[in-house]
């Protein structure tokens, strides 16, 4: 091997594990898949999906992954899920949607295998991914923070209201017996 080859070689890899840690330092949930046996159209079909949620998937070589992972200073227990063909998805905004993107492919395909991943510093299984995918959407949450903190102030109001209506009752019956 020449010394041109060597260093396109070494530039190559610099390239990618600056790509890796880029998008590992930007993105807070990552998921871990096993692409093994699956087709271009399906791994292209996948992508398209999560593309929808602002999910993106990243294949790469483990040696590459487990190199960033330590360098990033992401979950030591994340390096243990590294073992064949993966692919990273790197979540955007809603791990929730993504997980139930990932958990449905996954149903449909069984060429795809989830392996885990991190959702904010914790390592995550395959178990914690399908438990995310039938949690709420993101809005469904917002939905029902917001109705829980309604709640009170509509009780007092209503029981403000019924103070005041009750009042004029009283106020009507005592002109009624005044007649």
């Amino acid at each position: 091997m020449n010394v041109m080859t060597k260093r396109i070689g070494e530039i190559y890899r610099n390239l990618v594990g600056l790509e890796i840690r880029r998008r590992l330092d930007h993105a807070q949930d990552i998921f871990l898949l096993n692409y093994q046996k699956m087709s271009s159209a399906e791994m292209t079909q996948l992508r398209k999906d999560l593309k929808t949620v602002g999910a993106s998937v990243l294949v790469v070589k483990n040696s590459f992954m487990r190199k960033a992972f330590e360098e990033t200073k992401k979950p030591a227990d994340a390096v243990r899920l590294v073992d064949g063909p993966m692919a990273m998805v790197f979540v955007k905004d809603d791990p929730v949607a993504t997980s139930k993107i990932l958990v449905n492919f996954a149903k449909q395909h069984e060429a795809l295998k989830l392996c885990g991943g991190f959702m904010s510093e914790r390592v995550l299984n395959k178990t914690d991914l399908d438990f995310i995918s039938k949690l709420p959407s993101r809005q469904g949450l917002y939905q029902q923070v917001a109705s829980a903190l309604n709640a009170p102030i509509s009780k007092l109001a209503m029981s403000l209201n019924q103070i005041v209506t009750k009042l004029a009752y009283a106020l009507n019956a005592v002109k009624d017996q005044k007649k």
